[in-house]
């Protein structure tokens, strides 16, 4: 059901991007009504009870808050990033909870942040250097814990392919504000793989 339910609100997301992309009240409503539904779910099937779902949970009310910020008229890209800054904090705590460490999975998580930051540095401005740094760190932090679970091999799949999916979308939004490399259809590929990166790091949690 959540997945139907999900998945018809997340095309009628992009269907609105396509066809009707200056309706700015249309587009903030049909983008929230995929993540409310995630929401929804995760608080009413109980995965707030989970060591990681309830962390998981906080996420993506603190997601919800950023996609809001994201799609309103003007210039809120900033608490957008903090909205979305401290659900990865949070998505990293839940997949870090009872979890190892494993330092060299960190390694391909930070290299790449580290490369994807000094690649976009010149097209940040001065006051975007130190807030881009920090987020960058953070979904490369979520990547690594994601990466670094001790959890059934379906959950910990799922939360490796949805970390390391929105990595690649978070990527594809820096691409096209920050350079000037033009990615075809960026905006759609933004919210598809943003889509289904947060179903996938909702599906990880396991049932309790």
């Amino acid at each position: 059901m959540v997945l139907l339910l999900f998945s018809v609100s997340a095309i009628a997301h992009l269907l609105t991007l396509y066809f009707a992309p200056g309706e700015i009240a249309l587009k903030l409503g049909t983008k929230l009504v995929p993540i409310l539904i995630l929401i929804f779910f995760s608080f009413f099937e109980g995965d707030w009870k989970d060591k990681t779902g309830k962390f998981i949970l906080i996420g993506l009310v603190f997601s919800l808050f950023g996609d809001t910020f994201l799609a309103l008229p003007g210039n809120y890209f900033v608490f957008g990033l903090g909205s979305f800054l401290v659900a990865q904090i949070f998505y990293s705590i839940g997949f870090s909870a009872g979890n190892p460490v494993h330092i060299l999975r960190s390694i391909p998580y930070f290299v790449f942040g580290a490369s994807f930051y000094f690649w976009i540095l010149p097209g940040l401005g001065n006051s975007l250097l130190i807030p881009v740094a920090v987020y960058v760190t953070a979904i490369c932090t979520m990547g690594w814990r994601a990466a670094s679970r001790e959890s059934s091999r379906a959950s910990y799949w799922k939360a490796f392919a949805g970390a390391l999916i929105f990595i690649a979308s978070d990527s594809l939004i820096a691409t096209g504000k920050f350079t000037s490399v033009a990615v075809p259809w960026n905006g759609l590929w933004i919210m598809i793989t943003y889509y289904a990166a947060q179903f996938l790091i909702y599906d990880s949690v396991e049932e309790t």
